[in-house]
């Protein structure tokens, strides 16, 4: 899986002729066809629709927590990082 920084450096170093798709694709883990997809504008950026998963308060909650651990010298694995959104959408409240 990739970020969006990693999504830019390689689309840069694609539109500069510093890399070839092939190696900048290679480099990055990012597929080449989702490279040429985004380089030729096929791909619009979602935005996030109103009433996500988490609320701010709580999206703030997560991040802070994935920051504040590995400082404390662990390492959170993927496992780990669903259960914890899943601890904080079992407490949501819905009108439901």
């Amino acid at each position: 899986m990739w970020i969006n920084e990693t999504l830019e450096v390689a689309m840069y170093a694609i539109e500069k002729k510093t890399y070839s798709s092939r190696i900048a694709s290679n480099s990055s883990n990012i597929p080449m066809n989702f490279l040429f997809d985004h380089l030729n504008g096929k791909v619009r950026c979602r935005k996030m629709e109103p009433g996500g998963v988490l609320t701010k308060k709580r999206d703030a909650i997560v991040n802070t927590w994935t920051l504040t651990i590995p400082e404390c010298g662990q390492l959170i694995s993927l496992q780990q990082l669903k259960m914890k959104v899943a601890e904080l959408t079992q407490i949501k409240v819905t009108p439901f």
